[in-house]
């Protein structure tokens, strides 16, 4: 398959999960107190999105996620991106005037002739942190004769502003999918899954959850490099135990990320000898299957406790996850930069 095309299924994917998620209104309701700052009544609140749509350029575009305050003349627009969007301040000016355009009719015959209120979103979840201009706006004032003037400005919930651990705590749907969209490494999606198997899941997780295991190869297709079908067939398997509440996740867990690892490990030899390089794999293969699997295991959890410190998760819950030493914990703190 293309690039363009994988990078197209993958895109999609990823809107899937966020616009189900965000259709329900209580997740929305907490979604937009806890990255925008507002609160809002979930009672009031009517799903808006599948009635507005607007030409922009050669394309029909729909608003991703719009809801409206009953009985005001107020809405908010979600759209997501996992890209960087450098048009997004034309496209939102133009999806807000698409809003007026349709209110036009009502407010004529309403009493209040004022323009609805209009608060644009975009929740990004690229890799790269968002850069666009927020309005359609003059980069430098003393180019024309007219004052800068800010059309349609719109806020922006950055993906790249939050750690996993924060996401987590959260404790939403929502910020469940942007923790897995800030997977890049295996000992990111361990920690997660270890995380979760320890604490356990409310029902918006597990619905998260539930979305997430359904679109997991697309989804690690874009994250993490390199796994195989049956390796992604084992991390699903880990999941759906946490969602099943199965025993001893932390256990099963931790087996299916060092066979992963260990399976690596046992092809990046193989290419090293067919080759004739990588002197560090070639020893690797001499160590035997008994010293091997014993350093896979020590490298691996050390990774994943690494990546705890980096989130600046408690010591008690670095120590209880990875059953690694008190002593330990403290050389691989000096390690992190």
């Amino acid at each position: 398959m293309e690039v363009s095309k994988i990078e197209n299924k993958n895109k999609k994917t990823h809107d899937t999960i966020f616009k189900e998620l965000l259709e329900d209104k209580e997740e929305f309701k907490d979604f937009i107190k806890e990255f925008v700052g507002f609160n809002l009544d979930g009672n009031n609140l009517e799903v808006q999105n599948k009635e507005f749509r607007t030409k922009f350029g050669l394309k029909t575009r729909y608003i991703d996620i719009l809801y409206k305050i009953k009985e005001e003349e107020t809405f908010i627009i979600i759209e997501h991106q996992s890209t960087v969007d450098y048009t997004m301040s034309e496209r939102m000016s133009d999806y807000c005037l698409v809003i007026i355009a349709s209110r036009r009719k009502y407010m004529k015959k309403s009493k209040n002739r004022k323009a609805p209120v209009i608060l644009p979103n975009v929740l990004n979840t690229a890799s790269k942190k968002w850069d666009a201009t927020r309005t359609i706006k003059q980069e430098e004032n003393n180019r024309y004769r007219f004052p800068t003037l800010k059309y349609p400005e719109y806020n922006v919930i950055d993906i790249n502003d939050y750690r996993i651990g924060e996401l987590l705590e959260k404790r939403t749907g929502v910020a469940l999918a942007m923790a897995f969209e800030k997977i890049r490494e295996k000992e990111e999606l361990f920690y997660i899954i270890s995380k979760l198997g320890e604490r356990g899941i409310n029902e918006r997780e597990k619905r998260a959850m539930i979305l997430i295991i359904e679109n997991l190869e697309n989804i690690i297709q874009r994250m993490i490099k390199n796994l195989t079908k049956e390796e992604i067939e084992e991390i699903k398997k880990a999941m759906k135990e946490i969602i099943n509440k199965g025993s001893d996740l932390m256990t099963n867990f931790a087996k299916t990320f060092i066979k992963i690892y260990k399976e690596e490990r046992a092809r990046g030899r193989e290419e090293g000898i067919a080759e004739g390089i990588a002197e560090g794999k070639a020893k690797g293969m001499a160590e035997g299957k008994a010293e091997g699997m014993a350093e896979g295991m020590a490298e691996g959890i050390f990774q994943v406790a690494k990546e705890m410190i980096r989130n600046r998760m408690k010591d008690e819950d670095i120590l209880k996850v990875t059953h690694i030493s008190k002593e330990e914990l403290e050389k691989l703190k000096l390690q992190i930069v």
